[in-house]
């Protein structure tokens, strides 16, 4: 992922961030920044939570007091 110059309109120069050839973001040089720190922080998390062990149960229990409480 990188940064490479696009343009300049009305005095201000815009960037994109291009990723694998693909430009995935259009903006001024200090929001390409901030989306590519936090596209890295999002990647980063992704990637933490498919490492994590999966629960032990697949789907949750759900407790059902009132309904028995009612009968």
């Amino acid at each position: 992922m990188h940064v490479r110059f696009l343009c300049l309109e009305g005095g201000r120069q815009y960037y994109e961030v291009v990723l694998q050839g693909e430009s995935i973001f259009i903006g001024t040089r200090g929001e390409c920044d901030r989306f590519m720190a936090i596209h890295e922080e999002k990647v980063a998390r992704a990637q933490a939570e498919a490492l994590r062990d999966p629960r032990s149960r697949a789907v949750p229990v759900r407790v059902c007091r009132q309904a028995r409480a009612r009968a």
